[in-house]
């Protein structure tokens, strides 16, 4: 039977020390876009993925963007002018660019997709296996969402972090997953993960 004691030592494992962090960020951003990231959220988002790739510059695609402003912005409606007008479930248009990191911010449910944008119900497993296409081997998906999301494909996928966002009182707190696809490796043409 575990002693307190070992409890103690898995608190302190490198899973949880080093793969979660949890951040408040209290301030809304000033254009109070329903559904936005709070204040200075999406800049330390991106941050952070620098710091994970190791890298001082990235191709990044912010997908759902709403009023998010970095990189290629990508969203379903023209009103938050985005870099590219299109349905997250049909990236075709990007078939020829390859993103070191795709930022996704979309709607937490199909009632909040249909209600506050006016747009279709998501598909999960269908957007992501979207991503999935456009993102380098060794790049991250970074998923944003009240709840925590599943890894997309585990045969893929791994989580490489965790960051839980505090915010607002009275306001649900959020979770960004970093999730890095496999590098993969081949051996006579055959790819292996």
């Amino acid at each position: 039977m575990p002693t307190i004691l070992d409890t103690i030592k898995s608190i302190n494992s490198p899973t949880q020390t080093e793969k979660n962090i949890a951040w408040f960020l209290p301030r809304p951003k000033p254009d109070h876009y329903k559904g936005g990231m709070p204040l200075y959220c999406e800049e330390w988002l991106v941050a952070l993925a620098h710091q994970i790739l190791g890298v001082p510059s990235i191709e990044l695609l912010n997908l759902f963007c709403g009023m998010n402003k970095l990189g290629v912005r990508f969203d379903i409606k023209s009103d938050v002018e985005p870099t590219i007008l299109g349905d997250a479930h049909k990236l075709s248009t990007l078939v020829d660019r390859k993103f070191d990191v795709i930022l996704a911010d979309p709607p937490y449910s199909n009632v909040e997709a249909k209600e506050l944008y006016g747009t279709p119900p998501l598909k999960y497993k269908v957007w992501t296996s979207e991503c999935d296409k456009i993102l380098k081997d060794g790049g991250l998906l970074i998923v944003y969402h009240k709840n925590i999301p599943p890894n997309p494909n585990p045969n893929i996928y791994r989580v490489v972090k965790r960051v839980f966002i505090g915010n607002r009182v009275n306001h649900l707190p959020r979770v960004a997953i970093y999730f890095q696809k496999s590098k993969i490796i081949s051996i006579d043409g055959k790819p292996l993960l």
